[in-house]
């Protein structure tokens, strides 16, 4: 590794530790860089790179997912999923912590997003729990676990920023991304399952009469009807990711404004806001990390790895392992979109070389990264459910351990079986 490089790195990561937000640390890695190399001539290129880093057709698809969740959530229409799994899933014992996961794998077809996961259902879930007996670390560990089901289930924003900092199809990545995302929400509540039987949680009691099961399916079947938009849209041909998020993000509004009412004018300014700023956040990263990846490509670091990985000769499996261990240790440092923008195209074209599907390596990156999500130091979800449970750090690690473990399994068998992943997109025709 040359000086250069080392600075770079060196200033970005001391920086990061220190507190600096991520994209501002990636600037001033850049201009530290330069200041080391004397290429000060480069200065004025540094806001162009930032510019055509957000410059893209694709992205603009993200504040338009992040827009129609937002409606969802302003809309209260999170009543009608939660009530909906409640039918679907409180039959089972721990019926109020299999609803909560059930609720996080209905609720991901319209958010993407493991924070809004947590913001939304963990202040319904996690006091509800505690009042029927569970305890608060618990509570707020099955909302956390099951949160980063969000982004594995279309529609992902994470998928989005992977294809577009990749090449790989963003439709095709959806598609591959369902099942693994299916598979880690029945992984998780298979555990449910097996602790209720030893704790001996309750179920929920409630009417499940036909006539009930099909009322809470009509009342829920106008907002489950976001993902199916987006899905056979992008799908289907007839849309790209953007056109299928401005169509969502018009679909929420109607319903929120019009059908149910349940959102007034007065309250789309707040509305609006939110989610310009939370886009706003996503996109100045990616742009900030297209500066830093350019700078990555002058040190010559893709070259770097891909000859180190090919050097190593370790064969398909074991690359793979290799892979899996360094996104799981990135994911617990840094947030997934950073790493994505960051490493992504490199680890990609990494993983091609040594003959990975492409369309199966997004699929374990983005997981391994949301495994992140749930592991100190950063464990954003962790620190975000504990803020709503107020249980102590700790003791949430322990509740969360069991939820961890079951996680790194579905991650192994989606690793070793890529027909979990390929399957859906190759009927689809990607």
């Amino acid at each position: 590794m040359s000086a250069s490089l080392s600075v770079l790195l060196v200033t970005f990561l001391g920086l990061i530790i220190a507190g600096l937000p991520i994209a501002w640390g990636m600037i001033a890695a850049v201009i530290a860089w330069m200041a080391f190399t004397g290429q000060w001539a480069f200065l004025p290129i540094v806001p162009e790179r930032l510019y055509q880093g957000m410059d893209s057709f694709v992205l603009m698809a993200i504040p338009l997912f992040i827009l129609a969740g937002e409606l969802v959530n302003e809309g209260k229409i999170t009543d009608r999923l939660i009530h909906f799994a409640n039918v679907l899933f409180g039959w089972m014992r721990g019926g109020l912590a299999q609803v909560n996961i059930g609720a996080s794998i209905l609720f991901a077809g319209i958010t993407g997003v493991a924070l809004g996961d947590i913001a939304s259902l963990g202040r319904v879930f996690i006091p509800a729990m505690v009042k029927q007996g569970y305890s608060s670390a618990y509570a707020a560990a099955v909302t956390a676990s099951s949160s980063i089901i969000g982004p594995m289930v279309p529609p992902s924003l994470v998928a989005v920023i992977y294809g577009s900092m990749t090449g790989v199809s963003i439709g095709a990545l959806m598609a591959a991304t369902l099942i693994p995302g299916l598979l880690i929400g029945l992984a998780q509540m298979i555990l449910v399952a097996i602790q209720a039987r030893l704790n001996n949680f309750q179920r929920i009691e409630m009417d499940r009469k036909p006539a009930a099961v099909a009322s809470a399916t009509g009342h829920a079947i106008v907002p489950l009807m976001i993902p199916v938009i987006i899905l056979a849209g992008m799908l289907g041909g007839i849309m790209t990711p953007t056109e299928a998020g401005g169509v969502a993000a018009v679909y929420a509004l109607v319903v929120s404004l019009v059908l149910y009412r349940s959102v007034t004018f007065s309250s789309l300014a707040a509305v609006f806001n939110r989610s310009a700023l939370f886009s706003g956040q996503l996109l100045i990263i990616v742009g900030c990390g297209a500066a830093f990846s350019w700078v990555m490509g002058m040190e010559n670091v893709p070259r770097m790895v891909g000859e180190m990985i090919s050097t190593w000769d370790l064969g398909l499996i074991g690359t793979m392992l290799v892979f899996n261990l360094i996104l799981l240790v990135l994911g617990m440092f840094i947030d997934p979109t950073t790493v994505i923008i960051l490493f992504g195209p490199l680890l990609s074209a990494a993983a091609v070389h040594a003959g990975i599907d492409p369309l199966h390596f997004g699929v374990v990156a983005i997981l391994n990264l949301n495994i992140g999500l749930l592991t100190p130091p950063l464990g954003v979800c962790l620190f975000a459910a504990e803020r709503i449970a107020n249980c102590g750090f700790a003791a949430l690690l322990r509740a969360t351990a069991p939820f961890l473990l079951v996680n790194l399994i579905a991650l192994t068998i989606i690793v070793a079986f890529p027909g979990l992943s390929l399957w859906l997109p190759r009927i689809l025709g990607f």
